[in-house]
């Protein structure tokens, strides 16, 4: 093993760049609402103080470039046999060690800045937490692929094998040979853009600066912002004849977003395997390859909202330890993702993830009639506040009387779709209310199991079975007590009893 400090390299220059951009996306997805506050404030200080804003912008842009570069200037790393290292950190010195067999997912991104001078970023993620992450922006490609398989052969030698070592020396050293599994199609991307959470990103970031700009409204002395706003409008219109088309365009534009998006996110996209590897391409500005073993999957996860109900399409999100984030608008997070899949190829994905699961005759079993009441008290709470204010006047009050019914069948619609499913290994879960979606797991994944009941449910004799695994918690509510402690049961029993690798 190679410990000499002369082996620690520096990566390119550029790092600056992408330590830049990745700052500003961790600003912009952590509170889109405080960044346009920000920017309204500061276009207040710039009409009111022009030079004195200046230079407050640039110290801070020179602050900036200090910090970049003394950032770059402190970042190291080095590859030794089994690990690799980084040093890191510019007032709180840091050093990250990862072993080569704790890693779960490697990723390769060719965004334009970097491709353009034959560099790379190498991303590699340990199993023990998505925080722990190996970034190396700015080193060239052939090291980029060269760090890629040598983890990944590393990894694979680690595992639990019945061959000798000789044999599974032999088998590390064979080339892949990867083939296709799934390939995205454009129209397949428009349709996952459509029915995707990506739009929710859109809507943050459009109310932030909805808000921030109907304070222009605010009343003043001379007036109310109603009148102000009544004032911009012919007599002739009314508001609503504006509003209505308004938040018209507002969702266009947010469907157009997302779909934008997702064909940037996902161009080109080739979902390939070899054995328990599976290699991901996708991407149109930054060319990413994502790199997954088979073992490393924790669950699978297959949404369907109501958009994607009418298309007749599934998403699917495989994720791995730590991983229950979904995968971000701009293409980082660690899940495998495989966009707007068909029925056939949804099969076929879990026929290869999950071998021996018939998703399609599994036989549900509900969970108890009484999971409505928490629902429907919630629910009709609300409802009898919005009677109440309609009562005294503020609200017509007959879309609230025809709101009662509709709420009282979407709950008791929610109900139905809950269910579980016990299926050989494997445990489904389903759920949903317009579309349905149901994630499913080995049960031998397990790490916490906890049967509890509450006051009410003891009396008759029900209990929420709480599963955790290493990538998320999940539940079973309003099951029979029973019922639930069979259940727990036979998954201890996998838990303790499988050999099948997973971590």
């Amino acid at each position: 093993m190679t410990t000499e400090a002369s082996d620690w390299q520096r990566v390119s220059p550029l790092f600056t760049i992408h330590h830049l951009l990745g700052f500003l996306r961790e600003l912009a997805n952590t509170n889109p609402g405080a960044l346009a506050g920000m920017a309204a404030g500061g276009y207040a200080f710039v009409s009111r103080a022009p030079v004195l804003a200046g230079m407050a912008a640039v110290l801070l842009a020179l602050l900036g470039i200090g910090l970049l570069i003394a950032a770059w200037m402190r970042f190291r790393y080095r590859v030794q046999a089994d690990a690799i290292q980084l040093q890191q950190g510019v007032f709180t010195r840091q050093r990250l060690t990862l072993q080569f067999e704790r890693i779960q997912n490697i990723r390769i991104e060719r965004p334009p800045y970097l491709r353009i001078f034959g560099l790379a970023r190498l991303s590699i993620e340990s199993a023990g937490s998505v925080s722990q992450e190996v970034h190396l922006p700015g080193i060239p490609e052939a090291m980029a692929e060269n760090l890629r398989d040598q983890a990944l052969a590393a990894g694979q030698f680690q595992e639990p094998s019945e061959q000798g070592d000789a044999e599974a020396e032999a088998e590390t050293a064979r080339t892949p040979h990867y083939t296709t599994l799934l390939t995205r199609r454009p129209r397949d991307i428009i349709i996952y853009g459509i029915s995707s959470p990506i739009i929710l990103w859109g809507a943050v970031v459009i109310s932030s600066i909805l808000g921030v700009v109907t304070q222009r409204f605010e009343p003043e002395d001379n007036g109310n912002g109603e009148e102000q706003l009544q004032a911009l409008i012919p007599d002739a219109m009314a508001v609503a004849w504006v509003v209505v088309p308004f938040l018209a365009l507002v969702l266009i534009l947010l469907v157009v977003m997302s779909i934008i998006m997702a064909l940037v996110r996902y161009h080109g996209y080739r979902l390939e395997h070899d054995e328990d590897r599976y290699r991901l391409h996708s991407g149109l500005l930054t060319r990413r390859e994502q790199m997954v073993r088979h073992h490393k999957i924790q669950h699978l996860h297959l949404a369907q909202n109501m958009v994607a109900r009418f298309f007749r399409r599934r998403h699917l999100n495989c994720y791995q330890i730590g991983s229950m984030g979904a995968d971000l608008p701009d293409g980082s997070g660690n899940s495998l993702v495989a966009p707007a899949l068909t029925m056939a190829e949804q099969h076929a994905m879990v026929s290869r993830l999950c071998p021996g699961l018939d998703l399609n005759n599994l036989v549900f079993t509900p969970v108890s009639p009484r999971y409505m009441i928490p629902k429907g008290l919630f629910w009709f709470s609300i409802w009898l506040g919005l009677l109440m204010v309609a009562v005294a006047g503020a609200l017509p009050i007959l879309p609230i009387l025809i709101l009662a019914p509709v709420l009282a069948a979407l709950i008791r619609k929610n109900w139905r779709r809950q269910g579980w499913a016990m299926e050989g290994d494997y445990l489904v879960l389903r759920g949903g209310l317009f579309g349905c979606h149901y994630t499913l797991f080995s049960g031998f994944r397990g790490q916490k199991l906890r049967l509890y009941q509450s006051p009410l449910q003891r009396r008759v004799g029900l209990g929420n079975l709480v599963i955790r695994l290493s990538s998320g918690g999940f539940i079973i509510p309003y099951i029979p007590y029973e019922q639930g402690q069979q259940l727990l049961d036979r998954l201890v029993h996998d838990m303790e009893h499988s050999k099948a690798p997973w971590l």
